[in-house]
């Protein structure tokens, strides 16, 4: 680290289940996780509901810091997590001296703005059956792999079901629907979706 960046960044260790920041809290510095894990999660109808998990060199808080409004959710530190802590205007500094950090940060804010939007207008429906496939559609789209069979998803039914707040039993009924009317293929190490606009126009369907 160049000298002269020293003086505004530090290196802050948080324990498992330690709170990095709370939803509502102002934004004052932003994390980049250097070892550990932290979930982000935000409170929905009186329950937190875990919007992602972040690993080393993820970016945590960056989204508030930039624009200058309280976080959205609350950071959690799932394990033992050291984070490199960047205020104002040390970020200022690097963006504006290293082009390379610049272009990494901001991919990282619009890819975490555009997700953690998605994942909330999707628990924003009331509908379960809804939610699974716009999370579905969501993972295919971001981080599914093209396959000669359609887009493969290396989730299982149950993590999507935990990402967006559905039972396990209720999941267990909407994939039935959903294999059944062949718009996934479930395997063992994860989701094949066969052809993506299917999923669109069954969501979009008003009588399914």
């Amino acid at each position: 680290m160049p000298d002269g960046q020293d003086r505004s960044l530090d290196v802050r260790r948080f324990d498992t289940g330690a709170v990095l920041f709370l939803e509502g809290s102002a934004s004052d510095v932003m994390y980049v996780i250097q070892e550990g894990s932290v979930r982000l999660s935000r409170t929905i109808d009186g329950e937190s509901t875990t919007l992602a998990q972040l690993v080393g060199g993820d970016i945590v808080g960056g989204v508030g810091l930039v624009r200058q409004q309280a976080h959205s959710t609350t950071a959690t530190a799932l394990e033992p997590t050291a984070c490199l802590a960047i205020d104002s205007a040390a970020l200022e500094q690097m963006v504006t001296e290293d082009s390379e950090i610049a272009i990494r940060f901001i991919k990282d804010l619009a890819n975490r703005v555009a997700s953690t939007s998605e994942l909330l207008s999707m628990l924003g429906q009331r509908d379960s059956r809804t939610r699974v496939c716009m999370a579905l559609i969501r993972h295919a789209e971001m981080s599914g792999e093209q396959t000669g069979e359609g887009v493969w998803i290396r989730k299982r039914l149950g993590d999507i079901a935990g990402e967006i707040a559905v039972a396990d039993t209720e999941m267990g009924e909407i994939s039935k629907v959903l294999l059944r009317r062949q718009l996934l293929r479930v395997k063992r190490d994860g989701i094949l979706v066969p052809d993506v606009s299917r999923l669109y126009e069954f969501v979009k369907n008003s009588d399914v």
